[in-house]
């Protein structure tokens, strides 16, 4: 077995019997270790290929178009990948390949809202008050006060 490896089934029971207190001298002859071509187990197609590289399914054209319009049709990159079983990197391709334009994230605040909250933030309020007077995370306040450069004080505590 491998550093890295995940066992089959079968490697993992000949594992927990160990070797320790075997009845089988160390140096016994490797023919007699050898299990007979009837005992080995022949994986099945889910099996072959390396173990850390699971096998891929090719999306058929009939797929990929349904994929397109569930796309279009309003669901996001992750539900759709859920539904076809396949990665969301995987979605993004298919839909980059067919010319098909991303959306992007809607914004949490307007400019409005953002202006509001910066002068809350530059009264002394905690980025983590104003945030949550805004119905928002932290890390959007943050995002948003850097795109108008609104310089962000250090935490209480942090020296930098």
């Amino acid at each position: 077995m491998g550093r890295l490896s995940n066992p089959r089934k079968g490697v993992e029971a000949l594992v927990s019997q160990g070797s320790v207190g075997s009845a089988q001298p160390r140096h016994a002859p490797r023919e007699a270790t050898k299990p007979s071509p009837s005992d080995v187990k022949r994986p099945s197609s889910e099996e072959k290929g390396r173990l850390s590289n699971p096998v891929q399914r090719r999306l058929s054209a009939v797929e990929i178009g349904a994929l397109t319009e569930l796309y279009q049709g309003g669901l996001s990159i992750r539900e759709i990948a859920f539904r076809c079983d396949v990665h969301r990197t995987t979605v993004i391709h298919h839909l980059n390949k067919q010319g098909v334009s991303r959306r992007r994230a809607i914004r949490k605040l307007c400019d409005d809202q953002v202006n509001k909250a910066a002068e809350l933030y530059a009264s002394g309020l905690s980025l983590a008050k104003v945030a949550i007077a805004f119905g928002v995370h932290e890390a959007t306040l943050t995002r948003e006060f850097r795109a108008v450069s609104v310089p962000i004080r250090p935490r209480k505590g942090w020296t930098t």
